[in-house]
């Protein structure tokens, strides 16, 4: 029987229901009390949104801990794939022959993963507009734009720019093109050598955004992903290390293995995550741990302006299956 409690803040936003197990054993059941098959028609293209992760890390999610999720959505006759977008930084995820490499030596596979891995050149993406503070239009890939629902499959880590990393960091960042993502990192307006600058007309990062300026620009572009989509978000909260799995190493995590969240509510998934991650016992002896770690981040600046532009709710119901 699943056990329900809740997160109650003063606001005028409706309560969203979380769905959480412990046991990863049971993420089909997750899928199937959590709703998820709603958003699944037949022959729908489902982006299954990942972080394959960097060469040499060892923390990001692993096939056979994601894979019933693609089994799920075959059995409903949808036709999922794996995807991301390249990375900024160079190496080999910078680039898609070497990055759809790096996700088959990391086993997503047709055979390993249940679903094959797709991640689109520079080239092929839409310019989303929506007409938001820092962002009029953002540049999202086309696996996202040209797929009929998508389901976050976040493995939930810290950050260190934006305190953590949890489905809102993967829809923004992740689904956001290469120069998207140079946009997302660039604070052009408040940078002094900006009339002699040549970084900001090629793909180059200036790393000056402020950590407050960045998180919000990553919750605009996670709103262009999603927008006029079907969407649900799961959050593996395992193996949290200190940072992102960007990096080719990783820190050892946090706290022990918590569970996995389901839940059609992005900002109410992150918002039970860190939660989660702060009342749970660790190695950083702190109630809020990602600050003690990033101690001039406030992580809570993306759950709030995402609450503001109305991705979503940080009220929730923790309801847990047992």
């Amino acid at each position: 029987m699943p056990w329900i409690t809740s997160r109650k803040l003063k606001s005028s936003h409706l309560m969203a229901k979380v769905f959480f197990i412990k046991d990863l054993n049971k993420v089909a059941e997750l899928f199937d009390l959590a709703g998820i098959a709603k958003i699944i028609n037949k022959n729908d293209s489902v982006a299954l949104k990942i972080h394959f992760g960097e060469p040499g890390n060892t923390a990001f999610l692993k096939p056979h801990q994601v894979k019933t999720i693609a089994e799920k959505v075959i059995n409903l006759g949808g036709k999922p794939f794996y995807t991301d977008c390249n990375t900024l930084y160079k190496g080999r995820r910078a680039e898609t022959k070497t990055h759809l490499e790096v996700a088959k030596e990391h086993g997503y596979t047709l055979e390993e993963a249940g679903a094959q891995a797709i991640i689109p050149a520079e080239d092929d993406c839409e310019s989303v507009e929506i007409g938001q503070k820092h962002f009029k239009r953002v540049h999202i890939g086309n696996n996202a734009r040209k797929s009929e629902a998508i389901i976050a499959v976040t493995h939930f880590k810290g950050h260190e720019l934006t305190g953590f990393g949890g489905a809102l960091k993967n829809l923004g960042m992740g689904f956001g093109t290469r120069i998207g993502k140079l946009k997302m990192h660039q604070d052009c307006k408040n940078c002094d050598k900006v009339k002699h600058c040549e970084k900001n007309k090629t793909i180059e990062a200036c790393w000056v955004g402020s950590p407050a300026f960045v998180a919000e620009k990553i919750v605009e572009y996670a709103y262009g992903a999603i927008k006029d989509k079907k969407t649900a978000y799961f959050n593996f909260i395992i193996n949290v290390s200190e940072a992102c799995d960007c990096y080719p190493h990783n820190s050892e995590p946090i706290v022990p293995d918590i569970g996995v969240l389901a839940s059609f509510d992005p900002v109410a998934t992150d918002q039970a995550s860190v939660d989660l991650v702060n009342q749970t016992e660790g190695r950083i002896n702190s109630r809020n741990k990602f600050r003690a770690i990033y101690s001039n981040v406030d992580w809570a600046v993306q759950l709030k302006y995402a609450e503001e532009i109305g991705l979503g709710s940080r009220k929730y119901e923790l309801i847990q299956i047992d």
